[in-house]
C-alpha cells in the first residue's frame, strides 16, 4: 500500500499531466484540503488523499469526510482519492481509487457546467505558516472534531491546524509528531477516552511551554489527575460547530 506522501505525489502528477488548474495546500473556505482543482467554467474541486485500506470501514469514513470538506470549503464538489477500491459517488463528489481521479474530474466538470450556480467561488487563499497541532484519537467518530471544529478555529485565528494521520510523512511517527508540536504555536488535545498517546503529546508540549487547550467529549472525571485539574473545554459529538467557536475564542489568547 502507498503512503500519504507517494499517493499525493501521484495525485499532483496526474493533475499536472492533465493540465488542470489546482493549488496545492491552499486555504478554499474554512478548511486546508489537499488540492482544490478549478474546472474551465469556474467550479472548484477539493480533493482529499487518503492512503488508507480499502476496507467498508474506511471508505464509509472517507465518503463522509468528503462531504464535510465540501460543506466546509462552500467548493461545488469533493472527492477523497485512496490508493485502491471501488467509486462510491454522491451528489457532488465522493471516494475513487486514484487510477480514476482524471475521469472523474472531467465527468464532474460537464455536471457542474450545468448545474445553476449560486453565487462566485470561494477563493483559494496561500496557507498561513502559524501552526497548531491537533493531538486527538485517529478513529472516526472525532473527523468531524478536527475538520468542523479544530480547522475552521485555527483558520479563524491565521493558523492552519495539522494532525500526524493528515500530514505527516511516511517514517518515523513519534520524530513526526514532536516536529510538529515543536513548530506549533500551540496544541488542542483532545483527552476523550484517555488516549496514551494524546496524554504523551500533552506532557511534550508542556514540556516545551506551548500552551495546550484541553477539549474532551467523554467524562473529565476520568481523565488522569495530572491533567484533570487543567482547564478542559467539553462537548458533545455531534455538536462540533459549538466547539469550534469555544476554539476560536481561546486560540485568540494563545496564538
Amino acid at each position: 500500500m502507498k503512503t500519504e506522501l507517494e499517493l499525493t505525489a501521484e495525485v499532483e502528477k496526474q493533475l499536472r499531466d492533465g493540465n488542470w488548474q489546482y493549488k496545492k495546500e491552499f486555504v478554499v473556505g474554512d478548511t486546508r484540503p489537499d488540492f482544490v482543482v478549478t474546472t474551465e467554467t469556474g467550479d472548484q474541486v477539493v480533493v482529499e488523499v487518503k492512503a488508507w485500506d480499502p476496507t467498508p470501514e474506511n471508505m464509509g469514513r472517507a465518503i463522509h469526510q468528503a462531504q464535510r470538506y465540501k460543506e466546509i470549503s462552500k467548493a461545488a464538489a469533493a472527492l477523497a482519492v485512496t490508493a485502491a477500491g471501488q467509486v462510491i459517488s454522491t451528489e457532488s463528489g465522493g471516494v475513487i481509487p486514484a487510477a480514476q481521479l482524471l475521469a472523474t474530474l472531467a465527468s464532474l466538470a460537464v455536471k457542474l457546467a450545468q448545474t445553476k450556480k449560486k453565487g462566485p467561488a470561494p477563493q483559494p487563499l496561500k496557507a498561513p505558516p502559524k501552526r497548531v497541532f491537533a493531538s486527538m484519537p485517529f478513529a472516526a467518530q472525532y473527523d468531524d472534531t478536527f475538520i468542523v471544529a479544530i480547522g475552521p478555529a485555527a483558520i479563524a485565528n491565521g493558523a492552519i491546524a495539522e494532525r500526524v494521520d493528515h500530514s505527516g510523512t511516511a517514517g518515523n511517527v513519534v520524530s513526526q509528531i514532536q516536529t510538529m508540536i515543536k513548530a506549533a504555536k500551540a496544541v488542542v488535545a483532545d483527552l476523550s477516552d484517555s488516549r496514551p498517546n494524546v496524554l504523551h503529546e500533552v506532557g511534550f508540549a508542556e514540556a516545551l511551554s506551548k500552551p495546550v487547550i484541553q477539549i474532551c467529549s467523554t467524562p473529565t472525571s476520568a481523565l488522569p489527575f495530572n491533567v484533570r485539574n487543567n482547564q478542559t473545554i467539553s462537548y458533545s459529538l455531534g455538536q462540533t460547530a459549538k466547539l469550534m467557536k469555544r476554539l476560536d475564542s481561546e486560540l485568540q489568547k494563545v496564538i
